[in-house]
């Protein structure tokens, strides 16, 4: 079995990115459309890297669970 990691990297690079491009963004505190529309830009964007993270997650677990499901020893009196 070779452990397979390229969908988690794929999607560790996506969130790499995407913060950095993000990072030191300056919030308009002013009230106007502008302003809300970045604000708003801002917030989906927090968002989606909040799920990129779980998403990452969820793909090494998935690896995880490939591997100790053939990790493991067969069950005593299993027809296989």
């Amino acid at each position: 079995m070779r452990i397979d990691l390229a969908q988690a990297r794929a999607t560790v690079k996506e969130l790499a990115e995407a913060l950095e491009a993000l990072d030191g963004t300056e919030v308009l505190e002013r009230p106007s459309r502008a302003a809300r529309r970045q604000n708003s830009h801002t917030s989906r964007t927090l968002l989606r890297l909040a799920h990129l993270g779980d998403r990452v997650s969820v793909e090494i677990m998935d690896v995880y669970h490939d591997f100790k499901l053939r990790d493991e020893p067969p069950l005593q009196g299993s027809d296989d």
